[in-house]
């Protein structure tokens, strides 16, 4: 790191917001890792602070980000460069890099693997994150036109979901089912016009999808080979992207990717909606969840940060400003609970 940009790093460390009173019994703690996509970086922050303990370079456009459990490295998907970046999560030194099939996109850690979203065709690739290396790449559909976006692994380890957009976003899309035991294809289920990712409940019997193209989270019954759309849906704001579920089963938060800067919390048994504005900032990136539900870390772009959201009230109770771009994007907390390993 050069010694301008430490010493930006550690300005904006200081004019972070500190943790007011108000948060209570929610006071976070462990480590935020965030990535910024226009110019290429990921920065770990002190959750409780907003410290920034260190930033380092990816490749080009870094989108998801995670720590997988049990080990002490950070990868990042870095779309514009085919590739993932791995460092060390305690100093970012870096580690490597690891080719991958073009455009990895959102990602998730399960055990000893990284499942990948290949945007740049319908793929899904695997790395083992004990030799780091990319190691099988698992058909999410077998139209030519699909892109794999996200991808979302069962508690078991047992099967994988993918949200598969098209080539021309404004057609229609599909999530796929996966047999991670035998790597088989087992169904792609239309579930409209560029659904964007996909979730599934703790029991693995339900699901959500994001429907980026008519700004819906739309409810699947898993319990067969094919995901059905049980007909349950919300209008949930502009281009939802991300989702994560609260502890209580029920709660969903979606992160947005519209304008202005939003998350909505959608309770699932009466799919009823809260928005959350973000003032100050055009639009988000991904979003994550502290241990108790209780927060949601949501990068936050135009200018660059990190905001801290409480689900239950809506408030906006702190932000820590990014150190380098305007385009914050790939959000993971560690200690983490179950969810999407983006």
């Amino acid at each position: 790191m050069t010694s301008s940009r430490r010493g930006l790093t550690a300005a904006l460390a200081l004019i972070a917001l500190a943790w007011p009173a108000t948060a209570g019994a929610h006071q976070p703690h462990g480590t935020v890792f965030v990535t910024e996509r226009s110019l290429g970086s990921v920065t770990a922050f002190d959750a409780a602070t907003g410290s920034v303990l260190w930033t380092s370079p990816t490749g080009a456009s870094p989108i998801g980000v995670t720590q997988p459990h049990g080990t002490s490295k950070v990868y990042t998907s870095d779309e514009g460069a085919n590739r993932m970046s791995v460092f060390d999560a305690r100093t970012g030194a870096s580690l490597g890099t690891i080719p991958m099939g073009p455009a990895p996109h959102h990602l998730f850690a399960h055990r000893d693997r990284i499942y990948v979203g290949e945007f740049g065709q319908n793929t899904v690739g695997v790395v083992d994150t004990d030799t780091d290396s990319e190691v099988a790449h698992l058909a999410a559909s077998p139209l030519p036109n699909a892109r794999t976006h996200a991808v979302f692994v069962t508690r078991d380890g047992g099967d994988l979901y993918a949200a598969n957009t098209r080539a021309l976003r404004s057609d229609r899309g599909d999530v796929a089912h996966i047999d991670l035991r035998s790597g088989r294809l087992l169904c792609n289920t239309d579930v409209g016009v560029d659904p964007s990712e996909v979730l599934v409940t703790p029991d693995g019997r339900s699901g959500y999808v994001s429907v980026r193209g008519e700004n819906k989270v739309k409810e699947l019954d898993l319990t067969a080979d094919c995901p059905v759309l049980t007909g349950r849906e919300a209008v949930i704001g502009t281009q939802p992207d991300t989702l994560q579920l609260m502890p209580d089963g029920r709660t969903l938060v979606v992160a947005l990717r519209g304008t202005p800067a939003q998350v909505s919390v959608l309770d699932t048994d009466t799919f009823a909606m809260k928005a959350v504005g973000i003032a100050g900032h055009t639009t988000t990136g991904h979003h994550w969840l502290s241990p108790d539900g209780a927060l949601s870390y949501v990068a936050v772009e135009n200018p660059g940060g990190l905001a801290i959201v409480e689900n239950q009230t809506g408030a906006v109770l702190s932000e820590f400003a990014y150190p380098v771009g305007n385009r914050p994007h790939g959000v993971f907390l560690t200690p983490r609970r179950w969810g999407c390993s983006r």
